[in-house]
């Protein structure tokens, strides 16, 4: 394949928030928009994108509240993250789409997909359902938590996330130094995302859980769930819940994977991804 160009980054104002979006073009009429997980930003499609924006338009989003895209007073509900993807896809005249979503943008398309299946050509929900088990509920508010407020610079931000993820690569540990941080006024580096967005971990996603099953069972556009093998988020007992809930579903483990699939396993979970998004 030749060498892509990279990727516009785009605004879009949306239920009056601007949101940021890269946009990988290509000669495709098939759009995929893609949703990161939570504190994350679009660039964690960076790798998946250059290698498949040939075969789909992907449109990698900011959620609000991370990225480039503006915070809001208003909160984080999952209503809210929908309502910003159908506007999104209004506006951008691109229905029907294919949606896929890590994490918390997994969440989000389920509350998307329960209400607007038949825009959808295909979701893809990446590692997590409409609950958390228990002890990765924990773990993630605690992951989130007990992050450093700020780094003094670039390389001390990246020998953290080294430390921290020892399994992930340089370039992915550069691109997230260089697309999660801002400069502040004191100087230092500091998260680009919201703070608001930890009560997701804790009193605002927990009172959205009876919500999300209910959207679950009202999906009904060929859905694929992909779960890491040793992931502490979507547990095995809570796939088999989701797949009885939803006869339109089918499921993907990927073995030597936590929960964060798509960098643990990138050529497998783009195997398992591309197959089914082509079926």
């Amino acid at each position: 394949m030749s060498a892509r160009q990279p990727p516009e980054d785009k605004y879009i104002k949306v239920n009056g928030l601007n949101l940021h979006y890269l946009d990988w073009g290509g000669p495709s009429n098939n759009v995929l928009v893609a949703l990161h997980g939570i504190t994350g930003n679009s660039h964690m499609w960076d790798s998946f994108a250059e290698r498949n924006c040939e075969e789909f338009r992907i449109l990698a989003l900011d959620q609000r509240g991370h990225g480039d895209s503006d915070h809001t007073r208003e909160g984080y509900p999952v209503t809210a993250f929908a309502s910003d993807i159908l506007q999104l896809a209004k506006a951008l005249d691109i229905i029907p789409f294919d949606l896929i979503g890590h994490s918390l943008g997994s969440r989000n398309a389920i509350s998307f997909a329960g209400d607007h299946s038949s825009i959808l050509r295909h979701a893809v929900l990446v590692d997590c359902g409409p609950e958390l088990p228990t002890q990765g509920a924990l773990n993630v508010k605690n992951r989130i938590a007990q992050r450093p407020l700020g780094f003094r610079n670039a390389e001390e931000a990246a020998a953290y996330h080294a430390e921290r993820f020892p399994n992930r690569s340089r370039e992915a540990v550069e691109r997230t130094v260089r697309y999660s941080l801002r400069p502040n006024w004191a100087g230092k580096l500091v998260w680009k995302h919201d703070p608001e967005l930890f009560w997701i971990t804790t009193t605002g996603g927990k009172m959205e859980i009876p919500y999300l099953w209910e959207q679950w069972e009202k999906v009904s556009c060929p859905t694929l769930i992909i779960r890491g093998e040793h992931s502490d988020i979507l547990d095995a007992d809570m796939m088999q819940k989701m797949l009885a809930l939803a006869p339109s579903a089918t499921e993907a483990k990927i073995k030597d994977s936590g929960h964060n699939v798509p960098e643990d396993q990138p050529e497998e979970f783009e195997r398992v991804v591309l197959e089914f998004l082509r079926s």
